[in-house]
């Protein structure tokens, strides 16, 4: 019968049998596997097929059972389609040509995602029928330990073509298909998706594998380009949004002298129409003495000068300008400059020194009655230009209360300047308020510099430790105070300051006032309204507030989520906090670091008493509040007996008594409402 088929239909014929041949080896030696685990015949099987039976032996999986139970929910699926959104617009022509291209063939083609899950089917009506049939749709995941050894995984695993037939597949649901898979990858190589052409065994054929390889590097090459268009896109966008949103003008001149770039501030700069000046030459719109064409005839760039711009429309203005020319290989293709308000040229040196106020009164932690008091006089103080003097201990958050002032304040558009007295030499203080001219001193810079109140111009100047300030020093802040002027050191001008004043201290003003080291007529100057910062050890109450604060800023910072045994705010509120909040803070994020080195996230009692000096201090706090007797007097009858005394001695002055008593005022005054002294009572 064979010497009457034609040599192509004998070709075929003979091509089947060799494949039947084949299928029939292979399934023997897939039986063989399932039955013992081994393969006596191993070099009918190809190694890695071979690889991945024994991975899928030894993940336990049934090769009898459904290869189709990891499937999606249809909006699982949906929302699948919508991540791997560029992959199927870039795949979907080629694969729908490659489709009509089979068609009647039985073939169908499946796209698959990076994780392996089938995300859409192309083929006649016919061949995607049959799959479903088969359990093979949308949303099936194809990956090895769900489905075993297929083309689909081996090509992602192996990352390159593989094709498959019938008992290849570790999955005996799976032996119906013929599968040619191909991966696609990025330009590092990492698994982009699968292309899989299938069919039913008999249609195995190596031209298959073929056609696969050929349509995946077309979609490699065409997701490559897609990706370039869009970053390249995305960035041009970035770019034109970021020329747009800078504060300074800019302007951009190419090689043949025409504006190409104008930004909206140089636009409003300059009072110029930016769509009708694009395109023109610079000339046209600046006249033709303008420094990009300077710089463009000259190839030297401006860094930071004074320039004048006469605009079309004879406006004259005057700008700090840096004109850079933009030179590659071919030589100078354009000028890009910047221009800056001549008037905000001080703004600019304020905002580059980072003269900002960064904490707000959100940044005010505690619900005690007297920090809420402070809080809430400090808000009231903010609406009102007056000077305002904080007094309260080191570590009290003085600065952060001048700082939320500032921003809730009419000043808080303009800068925050501080100065720490205490921190300066006195000789250089006068200096560093006021400024000083070229060659004041020795050491001076030869241009002079400006001094903290003019670089707060417009805005507050806070002035910390003030009671360390020399007497020389308070008559001259004195003066700036009357006359809303100063001089710099070696000036003969005087120049006019519009600046709020915040002043602070941990000592008693009014004290020095009595000694003599402080004026009397600039205490009344800064001393308009007094907000008193109470010593964290008057809030014990905001102590679980402030660490829990503390606590969430360290897990920002470090990344780690932290928490508080409950007993450690009983010991905490044992202590006196001598160093108040920053010694609280400082104290959290040690006893953090500690937790974390025992591989803890939980800060423990044991963690904070190895403060340096909290477990003495802790220890007498406790028996200070257990009222220990000594001598047959009880801590409590001792301290209020010495009160008394001190007053007596101090003929009622509560300030005198408490510098007796080696105290705060404030703490006096605490205990005197504690005890329940009637000072003028113990006086009479």
């Amino acid at each position: 019968m064979c010497s009457f088929l034609l040599p192509d239909e004998s070709s075929w014929l003979l091509e089947y049998r060799q494949l039947r041949n084949l299928v029939d080896k292979l399934r023997q030696a897939w039986e063989e596997f399932q039955s013992t685990g081994k393969v006596t015949q191993p070099e009918i099987i190809k190694p890695e097929v071979l690889a991945s039976w024994e991975r899928c032996k030894s993940m336990k999986l049934d090769p009898y059972a459904s290869p189709n139970s990891a499937c999606l929910s249809s909006s699982e699926l949906e929302e699948r389609l919508k991540r791997n959104r560029l992959l199927i617009e870039v795949a979907t022509p080629f694969l729908e040509t490659l489709a009509e291209s089979v068609k009647t063939s039985g073939f169908r083609i499946d796209l698959i995602d990076n994780e392996l899950f089938i995300l859409r089917q192309y083929g006649e009506d016919k061949a995607i029928r049959e799959a479903v049939e088969h359990g093979s749709k949308p949303g099936v995941n194809r990956s090895e330990n769900t489905s075993g050894t297929n083309a689909i995984n081996l090509a992602a695993y192996l990352k390159r073509p593989v094709q498959l037939v019938g008992p290849e597949h570790y999955n005996i649901n799976l032996h119906y298909w013929t599968c040619s898979a191909v991966p696609i990858l990025s330009p590092t190589k990492e698994l982009l998706g699968v292309i899989n052409i299938a069919g039913h065994f008999s249609l195995l054929h190596k031209h298959t594998l073929g056609m696969a390889v050929a349509i995946g590097k077309v979609i490699e090459q065409t997701i490559q380009q897609r990706q370039l268009m869009e970053a390249l896109e995305v960035s041009n966008q970035y770019l034109n949004n970021v020329i747009h949103a800078v504060s300074d003008g800019l302007i951009m001149v190419n090689a043949n002298n025409v504006i190409t770039t104008l930004n909206r501030t140089a636009s409003n700069l300059l009072d110029v129409d930016a769509v009708s000046a694009l395109g023109q030459p610079v000339d046209n719109i600046l006249g033709s003495a303008n420094p990009f064409t300077e710089v463009l005839r000259s190839g030297k760039p401006i860094v930071n000068r004074e320039i004048m711009l006469k605009t079309k429309k004879g406006h004259t203005q005057f700008f700090i300008g840096t004109l850079e020319p933009v030179t590659t290989k071919q030589g100078l293709e354009g000028v890009i400059g910047v221009l800056k308000p001549l008037s905000s040229a001080k703004g600019f040196v304020k905002n580059v020194a980072g003269l900002k106020a960064y904490f707000s009164f959100a940044d005010l932690i505690g619900n005690s009655p007297e920090f809420q008091r402070a809080v809430q006089l400090a808000k009231q103080a903010a609406e009102l230009p007056t000077t305002v003097l904080l007094q309260g201990e080191s570590g009290t958050g003085k600065e952060l209360f001048a700082q939320a002032i500032h921003n809730a304040s009419p000043f808080k558009n303009g800068p925050f300047v501080a100065l720490n007295c205490a921190a300066i030499p006195g000789e250089l203080v006068e200096s560093e308020l006021f400024g000083y001219e070229s060659g004041a001193f020795t050491g001076a810079k030869k241009e002079g510099r400006p001094g903290k109140f003019e670089l707060a111009e417009g805005g507050t100047i806070f002035l910390d430790e003030i009671s360390s300030m020399s007497l020389n020093m308070q008559a001259k802040l004195l003066r700036v105070l009357q006359t809303k002027t100063i001089m710099r050191v070696g000036g003969v001008t005087e120049i006019p300051v519009n600046v709020r004043l915040i002043c602070a201290t941990n000592r008693d003003l009014w004290t020095q006032v009595e000694e003599g080291s402080f004026r009397e007529d600039l205490f009344y100057r800064i001393n308009v309204l007094t907000i008193v910062i109470p010593p964290l050890r008057d809030r014990m109450e905001d102590i679980p507030l402030l660490v829990e604060h503390f606590c969430s800023k360290l897990s920002q910072r470090l990344g780690v989520s932290f928490q508080v045994d409950p007993k450690v705010y009983e010991v905490l509120t044992n202590y006196q906090w001598p160093g108040n909040v920053r010694e609280l803070e400082n104290l959290v994020e040690r006893s953090a670091v500690l937790a974390l080195t025992r591989g803890s996230q939980r800060i423990e009692v044991s963690d904070v008493i190895t403060y340096p000096g909290f477990r003495d201090s802790y220890k007498q706090g406790r028996q200070e509040n257990k009222g220990m007797s000594i001598s047959g007097y009880s801590l409590k009858e001792k301290e209020s007996t010495a009160i008394r005394d001190a007053l007596k001695i101090c003929k009622g002055n509560v300030s005198q008594a408490a510098r007796l008593l080696g105290v705060h005022r404030s703490t006096l005054y605490r205990k005197l409402k504690l005890y329940g002294v009637n000072r003028e009572i113990v006086v009479k």
